[in-house]
C-alpha cells in the first residue's frame, strides 16, 4: 500500500476533521500533496499530509486554498493521563518532522483545537497566532438572535421583507460574484471556477451546502458553507458590489448559523486578521479563538521573498 492508501484506511477508521479527511485532500486538494505517516509496526499513529509547489527547483509546503487548518491527526483518543497525551503527540510530531522533504518554505495552519507544538519551536519554526471567531450554537434561536449586534439584526429583518433565499445546486453565481469583486478591489482570485466545483461535491454526500438571496431580479449574495462531525465552516461567501448594505450575505450567514444549530455544530467564521473583517464577524456575537500559524524558512537567500507570503 502507497502512503496515500493507508491514509485512507486510516481516515476510514479513525474520526477525522473534514479539512484533515483523505477525502478533502483526495477530492479537493487532489494535486501536489503527499502525505507523512508515524506508524508502529502496521499500526499508523499519526497522519500529516502536506500541499507543495515547486519552481526552478525550489519547494515550498504551503496550504491548499480554502483549507483554513492542515491538521495532523492521531489515533490516540484524549483519554489517559495528560503526560502519556502530550508524550504521545510530541513523539508523533518529532517522527513526522523527521520526514519532512527538504523545502525553502514551510507554512501550516493547525486547528484551534491543537494547542501543543513544541517539537515545531524546537525545530526552530515561528510560531503565530491568528483568530478565527467560534459561536456555540446551543442556545435557542431567539437568544441567538438577539445575541446579533443591533445593526447586524435591522440588516437582517429588513432583508427579509424584499429578497428571498435560494438553495444552488452548482457554484456559477458565487464563482462569477468572486471575479466581480476580485476586479473592483483588485484582487484576482488564486482559484479556479473548478477548484470551488471539487468542494461544492460535498453537497451530494450532507456534507455542504450553498445558499443565495435573490432581490430585485439579481442573486446579490451566495454563500459555500462545509461541516465534519463536530463544526460548520464559513467557506465561501461574496456579495454583489451594488448591494453591499443590503444585509444579504449577514443574512446568508445567519442562516448558516441555524443550520450549525440544526445540525448541533459549532459554527466557524474562519475569522480574518484582516480588522474590517474581523469586526464584522464580531457582529455575530461569536468568541475569538486563538489558533496558531507555523513557518520556516530554510532558505535564507530566499527570506526577502519568501518573508512576504
Amino acid at each position: 500500500m502507497t502512503a496515500k492508501d493507508e491514509f485512507k484506511s486510516f481516515c476510514e477508521r479513525n474520526e477525522i476533521t473534514l479539512f484533515g479527511s483523505y477525502w478533502w485532500w483526495e477530492n479537493v486538494v487532489k494535486e501536489d500533496w503527499e502525505v507523512l505517516l508515524h506508524k508502529k509496526g502496521d499500526q499508523i499513529l499519526a497522519c500529516m499530509p502536506y500541499h507543495y509547489k515547486t519552481k526552478a527547483g525550489i519547494k515550498v509546503i504551503i496550504p491548499p486554498m480554502l483549507t483554513p487548518y492542515q491538521s495532523i491527526s492521531y489515533s490516540q483518543s484524549n483519554e489517559g493521563k495528560l503526560d502519556k497525551q502530550i508524550s504521545f503527540i510530541r513523539k508523533s510530531q518529532e517522527e513526522l518532522l523527521n520526514q519532512l522533504p527538504v523545502n525553502s518554505l514551510f507554512l501550516r495552519q493547525f486547528d484551534y483545537t491543537e494547542s501543543y507544538l513544541l517539537p515545531f519551536c524546537w525545530d526552530n519554526f515561528d510560531l503565530r497566532v491568528r483568530y478565527t471567531y467560534l459561536l456555540d450554537t446551543t442556545k435557542n434561536e431567539d437568544e441567538l438572535f438577539s445575541n446579533l449586534k443591533d445593526t447586524l439584526r435591522k440588516e437582517i429583518n429588513k432583508i427579509r421583507t424584499r429578497g428571498n433565499i435560494q438553495f444552488a445546486t452548482d457554484v456559477t453565481k458565487l464563482y462569477d460574484l468572486k471575479i466581480q469583486n476580485g476586479k473592483i478591489f483588485k484582487e484576482p482570485l488564486s482559484y479556479s471556477k473548478e477548484y470551488l466545483e471539487r468542494i461544492a461535491e460535498l453537497t451530494k454526500i450532507g456534507n455542504a451546502q450553498i445558499q443565495e438571496v435573490e432581490l430585485d431580479g439579481v442573486i446579490v449574495a451566495s454563500l459555500l458553507t462545509c461541516w465534519d462531525k463536530s463544526q460548520l465552516y464559513y467557506t465561501c461567501g461574496a456579495l454583489h458590489p451594488k448591494y453591499r448594505t443590503s444585509g444579504a450575505l449577514s443574512w446568508l450567514l445567519w442562516e448558516a448559523i441555524l443550520k450549525a444549530k440544526e445540525l448541533k455544530l459549532t459554527m466557524n467564521f474562519e475569522g480574518s486578521m484582516i480588522k474590517s473583517i474581523e469586526r464584522y464577524f464580531a457582529n455575530f456575537g461569536a468568541n475569538p479563538t486563538p489558533f496558531f500559524e507555523v513557518k520556516k524558512i530554510s532558505n535564507k537567500l530566499l527570506k526577502p521573498f519568501l518573508g512576504k507570503i
